[in-house]
């Protein structure tokens, strides 16, 4: 009686799916754990000054004017719909608001992917659970950055082309009309064609090789054209390609970039990744059910992108789901009993969700700029330097000069790895770090200030040098002027501290 009691309240209407409590959770995590982390990232600020630009001259830029070594060169803005947004957004309501959009629309994602998993079949538990642990996966890319779109696209655009493998039609050729947007929010676009070849791959060894199955074959290949057209609709046509294939090929930057390298396995933040591999690869050995071919297609080529790239440790996390979630269903443990009709969305995570984005249009706080991460003081001191003085700083704070300062400062570097080349960003590094590199580039920039941080290479050789004088320190930067009085003791520089690779988050 006990066991049918619970069931009969479970069942009473009103209260939270399985999706409402993934997207809870997930809000919860993000807001309450992370809401500062979403404000981590180099490129964040910069995003908003040119979103800010657009909307003033009505014109995307072809052409950097952020920067004074790099001003009048070709540029590409990628992301410039992102840009827009995010400026209407923290314009007239701040940051705290982008802050609970980008967790709303995280929430929602996962939520989904809860859902997608039930309406497969898996158990509401398993679904939860998997879904949870792609968030989590994912959770070192919850930034405020234009690829939170492309989480979105991704996700909507795998799982059209598996209705497509399901149930056949015409869907899979809705494909291209995400490829209009997502292309003018983010160069992650070029995941699209990618997911609908590999669909079609994974079409094709799912079924015989008969006429129907050509036929099907035939829907997806005409759809990866037109998946490689759509992008041209946007304001530098062919251009986009040609700048986003130059970042990933010609440029040589990649390298450089951290968010491009390999899993770095053993690092305490890609324990989760770790173990959802080892996952995938015990629970065949237990499970009485088996990944479906079309799942195996998918895990296996984003599995092979994500451990060559980081950067792409969220898509993987949303193509391994069905996978790990059909070895999971298929365990000798029930599941079922539990939460089996509270599949569907209902009405807890819209007002959850309203009541927030009201608090947040109302002024109340949901995080910021964390004074621990981003030298906000030293702004304020850099506001009162001569605007024509020549700024040698961090690359990380690039935005943060472009958009902060006031008047706003142009910036020496930034973190458009591919507008400096990889010889401008190897002789930044070795200049950061006191090396010879600095020399060349003080004779030739003939830099009046220096920002950096207090453990830097050339932080310590400035300071033993009469030459230069410390305006401002704190445990985040230290900020030289130069005054030009030389001295014949000054110090040569010390031996340097190993390189430390720049990064892209």
């Amino acid at each position: 009686m006990a066991r049918v009691a619970e069931n009969q309240a479970w069942k009473r209407p009103g209260g939270p799916g399985i999706p409402d409590l993934v997207a809870l959770t997930v809000l919860v995590a993000v807001l309450v754990g992370g809401r500062n982390a979403l404000l981590n990232d180099p490129g964040t600020s910069w995003h908003l000054r040119l979103g800010r630009e657009i909307l003033q001259t009505g014109q995307v830029p072809r052409t950097d004017f952020l920067t004074y070594t790099r001003a009048g060169t070709p540029w590409v803005d990628q992301s410039w719909a992102f840009d827009v947004g995010l400026a209407l957004v923290v314009d007239r309501w701040g940051w705290s608001t982008a802050i609970v959009l980008s967790a709303l629309g995280l929430a929602t994602l996962y939520g989904s992917l809860a859902r997608s998993l039930i309406k497969e079949g898996t158990a509401p538990l398993v679904a939860a659970l998997v879904a949870l642990l792609a968030s989590g996966i994912s959770s070192l890319h919850f930034l405020i950055r234009p690829h939170l779109f492309t989480l979105w696209f991704f996700y909507l655009t795998s799982r059209l082309c598996k209705r497509q493998h399901e149930k056949g039609g015409w869907v899979v050729l809705t494909v291209p009309l995400l490829m209009v947007p997502w292309s003018n929010l983010h160069g992650g676009f070029l995941a699209g064609p990618v997911i609908v070849l590999t669909a079609a791959f994974g079409h094709l060894v799912s079924r015989p090789w008969n006429r129907a199955t050509r036929a099907e074959f035939g829907k997806y290949l005409i759809a990866l054209v037109l998946c490689v057209l759509a992008p041209l609709i946007n304001p530098y046509g062919m251009g986009l390609y040609q700048h986003v294939l130059n970042l990933l090929g010609t440029s040589g930057v990649t390298s450089l970039i951290q968010e491009y390298q390999p899993i770095a396995f053993g690092q305490p933040e890609f324990l989760t990744v770790e173990l959802t591999l080892l996952a995938l690869v015990a629970l065949p050995a237990v499970s009485a059910r088996r990944i479906h071919r079309y799942d195996l297609v998918q895990l296996v080529v984003w599995l092979h992108f994500a451990l060559s790239s980081v950067r792409h440790i969220p898509l993987f996390a949303i193509a391994m789901a069905p996978a790990l979630a059909t070895l999971a269903d298929g365990l000798p443990i029930t599941f079922r009993t539990t939460g089996a009709d509270r599949s569907r969305w209902s009405s807890w995570f819209p007002v959850v969700s309203g009541l927030v984005m009201t608090l947040a249009c109302f002024g109340i706080s949901f995080g910021g700029f964390s004074a621990e991460k981003w030298p906000l003081e030293a702004v304020a001191v850099l506001d009162q330097q001569p605007l024509d003085s020549p700024l040698f700083h961090e690359q990380d704070w690039g935005g943060i000069l472009e958009e902060r300062t006031r008047p706003p400062r142009k910036a020496f570097i930034d973190d458009r790895f591919e507008l400096f080349g990889r010889q401008g960003i190897l002789e930044y590094i070795d200049a950061i770090q006191g090396g010879p590199a600095w020399d060349e580039m003080l004779e030739r920039e003939r830099f009046k200030l220096v920002w950096v941080k207090p453990d830097r290479g050339l932080a310590k050789r400035l300071a033993i040098d009469s030459r230069w004088k410390t305006l401002h320190r704190d445990h985040l930067s230290v900020l030289y002027q130069r005054t030009d009085q030389a001295n014949p003791k000054d110090s040569a520089p010390n031996a340097r501290p190993s390189a430390s690779r720049s990064t892209r988050s």
